[in-house]
């Protein structure tokens, strides 16, 4: 009969045969912060247009970032290190992604002398580039440019949105969204979030869809 060795939380902890499962977990935390981080950042946008399982995606995709950090060393790496563009095409709506949605071309500039980041529509036809495969006939765009810091755990941010817009409406023209990009550092990043959002005018009543329809995803990290 084998000897049956013991178990508990100071050898887990101490022994050099667990040093492979500390680091794991050291790793592990670190990405479910950072993932906690981006949520709380972008937490008005994801109100009606993230899916139940955000934050075991989230997390997932900020291990990938860790995992390429190419500087430290296992079990030290860490997001901010990382290839942290990764994050970019990331939809939080697993239901509804915002590129097969929002087909509209668009440009992403950042001014860091007027610490603002722009988005421009140059022309949006609605029955052509946008999925009306809710049966809403109004929309609305909105979008987000958190300057984050990984470390420090800090994120300030401010929400921009346009007004609701008519889905039957031939063309919208010059479409802007003038983001703030609060409080920036040169050790943050800026993660640029564009989402939209559906709803049903009925005579000046306006109702959201049913949120599996909206979609918000990261469009730009700089």
């Amino acid at each position: 009969m084998k000897k049956r060795t013991p178990l508990n939380r100071k050898r887990v902890l101490t022994d050099p045969v667990f040093e492979m499962s500390r680091q794991n977990s050291a790793e592990f935390s670190r990405a479910c912060r950072a993932n906690r981080l981006l949520r709380r950042a972008l937490i008005l946008g994801l109100r009606n247009k993230a899916d139940r399982y955000i934050s075991g995606r989230l997390t997932k995709t900020m291990f990938k970032i860790l995992q390429s950090d190419p500087v430290s060393d296992r079990g030290e790496r860490s997001v901010p290190k990382g290839v942290i563009g990764i994050l970019k095409d990331f939809n939080f709506n697993r239901d509804t992604s915002l590129q097969n949605v929002l087909k509209a071309p668009y440009s992403i500039i950042i001014n860091n002398e007027a610490s603002r980041a722009t988005i421009s529509f140059p022309s949006i036809i609605p029955q052509a580039m946008i999925d009306t495969a809710s049966g809403a006939n109004a929309f609305m765009l909105s979008a987000m440019a958190a300057s984050v810091n990984f470390e420090k755990e800090t994120f300030p941010v401010e929400p921009v949105q346009t007004d609701i817009l008519d889905l039957d409406l031939q063309r919208h023209e010059n479409l802007q969204l003038q983001l703030p990009v609060i409080e920036h550092q040169p050790d943050n990043t800026v993660i640029v979030a564009l989402g939209i959002e559906f709803f049903l005018n009925n005579r000046g009543s306006i109702e959201p869809v049913d949120k599996k329809h909206n979609a918000l995803a990261v469009v730009k990290v700089f």
